[in-house]
């Protein structure tokens, strides 16, 4: 049995999700577990189909095991995000590999990176980017590129190698270096991009053609569109701005502190936000004014929804501390079954399929999350335009494919 692990949000799942899956399988991997965001995704959004059916369209072209990443880290920091990942994966204890994308395609190459991210990373290293008004990513880069030379910086030119460095810095950190890593090379259109191949679109593409009501059928398996289709008629796509009189209630209704608890948030931003939000005749007026070159648009949207769902900076100091499953096949319940007999893992978590099993562990670090997620996802219920019942967490079933 040999399981590949891959971190990911299928935010729709298509074509380029499966051509991974693919390459991965031919690398070796007859078990393959995905750690996917659930109803929110780490660009600061809402997932545009609900968690449970992207988990069973997922299991029905490749992936054996989905479980759901905790929204305190879907909505973290790319690092936050990737460690947590990692972790989860460790936390199975059977997972012998990662799959990820980059668009280098050169392991080598992508460690040499994370290394250098190590070191130049210091805080004395990037403050002097800092106050020039460079972004957090950007000054990581230029302190790479004085360290380590230009070959090792260029790497954090594209986005999924950035995140590819996050993951090889989370193995390193957590002693997974035993895991193997296997990267494929993205094809066809880029990141974020607003090209399309005949076959393949980035899923920011996907999804803007989907809210123009364009037909995506050719870049997304069968299911998929088929999914599209129905929540469109049904008018359960979710949409970030679905929910801009809630967020901007909270925007005018909170306190510095409140802020200052949130995640990610230092050096007075809090009044900045506060002050703003509260002048702030809409969301995008609110991002217009609030936004710096030093934090991008994506940082405040992760902000105001872990100020609207209730996550605080010591949420993200608890590990994972459960793995709900949300969709496997009979392959997944042999990845669950061999992480269950594993002995003298650090890393060990509960991992099942009900919110209940997890809730009778009765811990305080679970009760916290499941509370979180529990929130997140009726708030979640909000961003369609037709809203739909809450408590899915305790109420869905999952896909069990045998």
């Amino acid at each position: 049995m040999k399981t590949y692990g891959i971190i990911c949000e299928y935010n729709p799942f298509h074509n380029g999700h499966i051509y991974q899956i693919e390459e991965t399988r031919k690398h070796g991997a007859d078990h393959i577990v995905a750690i996917m965001s659930g109803n929110y995704v780490q660009r600061g959004d809402v997932a545009i189909v609900d968690k449970f059916k992207r988990a069973q369209i997922a299991v029905n072209h490749g992936v054996d095991l989905v479980v759901e990443l905790p929204v305190t880290y879907s909505l973290a920091s790319a690092e936050m995000f990737a460690r947590a990942g990692i972790m989860m994966l460790g936390a199975l204890g059977c997972v012998d590999g990662i799959s990820f994308g980059s668009e280098c395609a050169d392991v080598s190459l992508l460690k040499t990176a994370a290394d250098a991210v190590t070191a130049a990373a210091a805080p004395e290293k990037i403050r002097p980017y800092l106050e020039q008004g460079m972004p957090y990513p950007q000054a990581i880069q230029q302190s790479v590129a004085t360290e380590c030379g230009p070959m090792a910086a260029s790497v954090f030119d594209d986005p999924n190698n950035t995140l590819a460095v996050e993951y090889l810095r989370a193995i390193k950190t957590l002693g997974l270096e035993n895991m193997d890593v296997f990267t494929v090379k993205r094809t066809g259109a880029a990141h974020d991009s607003d090209e399309t191949t005949d076959r393949f679109a980035s899923g920011s593409k996907l999804r803007e053609m989907i809210e123009n009501g364009e037909d995506i059928s050719a870049f997304v398996p069968e299911d998929m569109a088929e999914v599209i289709k129905e929540y469109e008629e049904k008018e359960y796509l979710a949409y970030f701005d679905n929910l801009e009189r809630e967020l901007m209630y909270i925007l005018r209704t909170v306190s510095p502190q409140f802020v200052a608890d949130t995640p990610d948030i230092a050096q007075g931003l809090e009044n900045r936000i506060v002050q703003i939000g509260r002048s702030a005749l809409s969301l995008d007026h609110f991002f217009d004014m609030v936004g710096t070159k030093r934090y991008t648009q994506a940082k405040f949207r992760r902000t105001l929804l872990n100020m609207y769902i209730g996550i605080k900076k010591t949420d993200l100091r608890i590990p994972p501390a459960y793995g709900r499953v949300l969709a496997f096949n009979e392959k997944g319940a042999e990845i669950l079954k061999a992480a269950s007999e594993q002995k003298e893992n650090k890393l060990a978590i509960p991992f099942g399929t009900s919110m209940k099993d997890f809730i009778e562990i009765k811990k305080p670090e679970i009760m916290r999350q499941i509370d979180l997620t529990g929130r997140s996802s009726d708030i979640y219920m909000l961003a369609s335009r037709e809203i739909r019942p809450c408590a899915s967490d305790f109420t869905a079933k999952i896909e069990i494919q045998k």
